[in-house]
């Protein structure tokens, strides 16, 4: 199985910018994500066709379960 946090932004060009880790860590709390997402906002690194990221959009996991044939 294979986990992943989607991270996702509303931009200031009014396009969605998603940020995906691999492997999140089990007991995530939507406020410990929220706050992570505040400070990547805040920090001002990421952008989207030149836009910063300006607010909170969506936060899930994803669990893939794979299942190998040959």
């Amino acid at each position: 199985m294979n986990k992943v946090l989607e991270m996702k932004f509303d931009t200031a060009n009014g396009k969605v910018f998603t940020i995906s880790l691999n492997n999140p860590k089990d007991n995530l709390t939507p406020l410990e994500v929220s706050n992570a997402m505040q400070t990547i906002i805040e920090q001002d690194v990421f952008h989207n066709e030149g836009a910063a990221l300006e607010s909170i959009k969506q936060a899930r996991i994803i669990d893939k379960n794979i299942t190998e044939i040959l």
